[in-house]
This record gives C-alpha cells, sequence and structure tokens, in this order.
C-alpha cells in the first residue's frame, strides 16, 4: 500500500523562504530611496522661499545679491532649517542647500545641492537645478557665481534637477 505525503518538503519552504527575503530586500532599499527623496523635496521647498528675494533683489539693483542680508533675509543660513535640512545659504545668488537636520538620513547628512538662477533674453530669471545643464537661452545673472554641482547621490535627485 502506498502512502501519500502531504505538506511541503524541507528543501521546498527554504526556497519560500530565500525567495522572500530576496523581495523583502528589493523593497527595503526602493524605500530608502524615497523616504530620502523625500527630505531632498523639504531641501527644496526651503530653496524655494529664497528664490524670490533673490529675484527681487536682482530686478531692483541689476546684480545678484550677496548674501542673504543682501536678498533681504536673515543673515545667518541656520535659520533656515528643517528637520532634514541644516541650512539654506545664498552666494552671489546662488541657492545652498545643506543637508543634515536632526532627522535627516545618513547617506546626505552633510551633503549640498544649489540652485542658480540665469537670465533669459526675454528677461526673465529661470533657475538651474543640481546636476541639470544650463537653461536654454540662460546667463548667469550680473555678479552670480556660478552653479555647483551637487554632493547628493544623482538618484535622490528630482527628476528636474537630473541632466
Amino acid at each position: 500500500m502506498r502512502k501519500h505525503q502531504l505538506g511541503f518538503t524541507l528543501i521546498e519552504l527554504m526556497i519560500v523562504v530565500a525567495i522572500i527575503g530576496i523581495l523583502a530586500s528589493l523593497a527595503i532599499s526602493a524605500y530608502q530611496t524615497y523616504t530620502i527623496r523625500a527630505q531632498i523635496s523639504e531641501g527644496l521647498n526651503m530653496a524655494s522661499g529664497a528664490k524670490v528675494p533673490i529675484t527681487d533683489a536682482y530686478t531692483n539693483d541689476g546684480t545678484a545679491p550677496v548674501d542673504r542680508a543682501a536678498a533681504g533675509l536673515t543673515p545667518n543660513p541656520a535659520d533656515t532649517r528643517g528637520n532634514y535640512v541644516s541650512q539654506v545659504a545664498i552666494s552671489n545668488g546662488r541657492v545652498d542647500v545643506t543637508f543634515g537636520g536632526p532627522k535627516a538620513h545618513a547617506d546626505i547628512v552633510g551633503d549640498t545641492l544649489s540652485l542658480t538662477p540665469y537670465e533669459t533674453a526675454g528677461n526673465t530669471i529661470v533657475w538651474r537645478c543640481g546636476a541639470a545643464g544650463i537653461p536654454a537661452g540662460g546667463a548667469l545673472l550680473n555678479g552670480g557665481d556660478d552653479h555647483l554641482q551637487p554632493t547628493l547621490d544623482v538618484r535622490y535627485l528630482p527628476s528636474t534637477c537630473r541632466q
């Protein structure tokens, strides 16, 4: 008489556990990238708060503001900080966001992301972000600093800040 086995063998169970482990490791990596991108978006939001004063100062004076005080902000770059951003500085019109707030991911602590204003032929100001190229027909503002490449890993940057 033949005996019918019910259930799974040990090898089959080990294969299932290995597959679940591989899928979990991929999910954790994707989630980590997602959370870092969300933290970088906080920095971009804080930098956008400096864009209007820089544009206004340039429109009024014809030269890029030298620092935060010249743009009409508080002089201390650490006055603009958040959970993931330690400071937002202005250097001759360029906005430099430094990451490293109390909740910032270890992969971005101390890294910077720059936004640089360019003037087009139509006298409008367009912004260059991160690793993106120079805007078409754009020239640095009068007295403006050159753009700095980001020290962040490019995969964490939003699509508008990539090449």
